[in-house]
């Protein structure tokens, strides 16, 4: 008996050591995050799930793998961050109901939510945004960190409302600073920036600025990400007021610490990929030693592995070759900017309104104009408001569009816009480092998720894509 007491003590002792070991580790980890150094960040939680893993702590191992997604949704290795969350979520589900299971599905809400957020699935995001505020109001002791989540998913739906154009983005965004929380107050930054876009968005550009300013004043403790985005906003606001020295200032300011920040993601991402790796070393050690069978599992993720590569070098290679498309089709087209991504010299469309031809021309020479100008860029541009400034009728309007573009007035306008914007990224560097939602902006699209969807429509790429590969055809 005094053997096995003596068995059982060890093994307690071991787990008191591991869990400790692993919230020490953790503790580290997010202190390494705050300063930027997300190479040394990501090395010290994979350590802290392994001490974790070796406990039956169902709420520390489901911390540890959330931590992990966590850090993986921040270098937009969403495929990741799933993984670990899933495996989070598994945890969480095995403890009773309690204050802690709710704060734990509230994270859990909250990644979900980030992770639709980044893939810009803003309406999806808001939803678990709201899922995580249920579960965090149902807390009946709250204590700092429940709080600090409690804020979180206001900003969050209050960010997210202001993408999805919807006024209700300030009510949230308020709410979340009205809540008094010395836990993380490096949140206020956050809800600073966002407000300041949504007073953007509603052309108070000065009110912007002001309200950025105020997040400047702890430029030394900001997050870097956070500062290059502010630098971003501070540059594109002084644009609009056409302050040309400002606008240049912080748009240097933004280029030079993004490409910083951009070198510690890819030495962080090279840390995750190493820390994974001697994940699944140990594992086929163990099996040489006793499972034999996980070797097989290891073959099938390695074939598994091989095929995503193999996919994913297919998958740039056509997308590459829709680039070369693009950019061909606009250089031997660049006289008539609309012919994206198909020549407009098509048969006529069958005639539905008789037309007089010396109207039939006149409005085709307007057109041509029209499309020179750049006029297609204005966003509250309607066909009732070109015909007036082409001085005919909607209907002789959208008849020729029609006949002779092959397409009805939306689709015309977006293909000019689109092909306007690839232009710009293409032959104007500058435009490479600009965020979608500008770019957006740039060609008359209202939303960042509308110039994305018609985008991808019009071309067969995404607008990241489009960048990536104008890029790497200039270096």
């Amino acid at each position: 008996m005094v053997s096995l007491a003596s068995g059982q003590n060890i093994l307690s002792n071991d787990d008191a050591y591991n869990k400790k070991k692993s919230e020490e580790l953790a503790s580290s980890a997010v202190s390494y995050f705050k300063n930027n150094d997300l190479k040394k960040s990501t090395e010290l939680l994979f350590k802290a799930k392994e001490y974790a893993e070796k406990t039956d702590d169902y709420e520390l191992i489901a911390r540890m793998n959330g931590s992990i997604a966590h850090q993986y949704v921040q270098l937009n290795l969403n495929d990741k961050a799933k993984f670990y969350l899933d495996n989070a979520i598994k945890q969480i589900n095995k403890l009773p109901e309690s204050d802690k299971k709710r704060s734990l599905k509230t994270l859990s809400y909250l990644e979900i939510g980030n992770i639709d957020f980044d893939e810009e699935n803003y309406q999806k995001a808001n939803e678990y945004y709201k899922k995580s505020l249920h579960e965090i109001e149902l807390v009946k002791n709250p204590d700092d960190q429940a709080v600090y989540n409690h804020r979180r998913s206001l900003y969050n739906i209050g960010n997210s409302y202001h993408y999805l154009k919807n006024d209700s983005a300030e009510i949230y965004l308020k709410k979340a600073l009205a809540i008094k929380n010395n836990y993380n107050k490096e949140l206020d930054h956050f809800i600073y920036n966002s407000l300041s876009q949504v007073y953007s968005g509603r052309k108070e550009y000065q009110r912007a600025i002001d309200t950025l300013k105020v997040v400047l004043e702890h430029k030394n403790n900001l997050d870097k990400r956070l500062l290059s985005d502010i630098y971003y906003n501070l540059s594109q606001n002084y644009k609009f007021l056409e302050d040309q020295s400002q606008y240049s200032f912080y748009n240097e300011a933004y280029i030079k610490l993004d490409k910083s920040t951009k070198e510690k993601e890819m030495q962080a991402i090279s840390s995750a990929i190493d820390a994974e790796q001697k994940d699944y070393k140990e594992a086929i050690s163990y099996a040489d030693s006793s499972k034999k069978s996980v070797v097989v599992i290891a073959i099938i993720f390695g074939l598994f592995l091989a095929g995503a590569i193999i996919y994913l070098l297919y998958r740039r290679k056509k997308e590459r070759k829709v680039f070369e498309n693009i950019i061909s089709k606009l250089e031997s087209d660049n006289a008539e900017k609309s012919r994206l991504p198909e020549s407009l010299e098509k048969t006529p469309k069958e005639v539905t309104l008789q037309i007089p031809n010396s109207v039939e021309q006149d409005l085709l020479d307007k057109l041509k104009k029209f499309e020179e100008s750049e006029k297609f860029t204005n966003p509250k541009l309607t066909i009732s408001s070109l015909a007036l400034q082409l001085k005919t009728n909607t209907s002789y309007l959208s008849e020729v569009i029609n006949k002779y573009k092959g397409k009805n007035f939306n689709t015309y306008i977006n293909e000019l816009r689109i092909a306007y914007i690839c232009q710009k990224i293409y032959n104007h560097k500058e435009y490479q480092n600009y965020k979608i939602s500008y770019l957006a902006e740039e060609c008359g699209f209202a939303s960042h998720s509308s110039f994305a969807t018609v985008f991808r429509n019009i071309t067969g790429i995404s607008p990241s894509v489009f960048i990536r590969e104008a890029s790497k055809s200039q270096t």
